[in-house]
């Protein structure tokens, strides 16, 4: 009786196996390379905020260069994120249409010198979004501040 059973249940599990129809099987996630790319960028630049950090506590940088520095890190940060935000769908969400007016590495691809001489723009637009914790002025599009990095209010 046992050895029936046994028998019975090993020819459902390879009969399941042998007759897996292929629209039973969910499809494989697409990967977006330029959402991989992106990602990768992100870490890049907390990486350099780490070293930056770090060669700010070892006394190798000024405190002005150090404010500078950042926040050039934290200005190409907020455009990362914006449009790490904009390129992939998200869970229980619509993914949104993925139009750019700049593309993410012209953003981002400032490197440490560039990001020092690169100073707060007083105006972006005249019609930007206004940061309510730094009062930054950031282009319309933008979902975070440039500047601070916190979201900006919704419309």
């Amino acid at each position: 009786m046992v050895l029936a059973i046994c028998v019975l249940i090993a020819g459902i599990a390879i009969g399941f196996t042998l007759f897996v129809r292929e629209q039973d099987i969910p499809a494989a996630p697409v990967e977006n390379p330029e959402l991989k790319h992106l990602e990768a960028r992100r870490q890049v630049l907390y990486e350099n905020l780490k070293d930056l950090q770090f060669e700010y506590h070892q006394g190798k940088l000024t405190d002005e260069d150090y404010q500078s520095l950042k926040q050039g890190f934290l200005y190409d940060l907020a455009g990362i994120m914006d449009s790490i935000e904009r390129t992939g769908p998200r869970p229980g969400k619509h993914s949104k249409s993925s139009h750019k007016s700049e593309s993410a590495t012209e953003q981002g691809s400032g490197s440490r010198s560039k990001s020092k001489s690169r100073g707060r723009p007083d105006t972006v637009a005249s019609e930007g979004n206004i940061c309510p914790t730094c009062q930054g002025t950031n282009p319309a599009d933008n979902r975070f501040c440039g500047y601070c990095g916190k979201p900006l209010a919704s419309k």
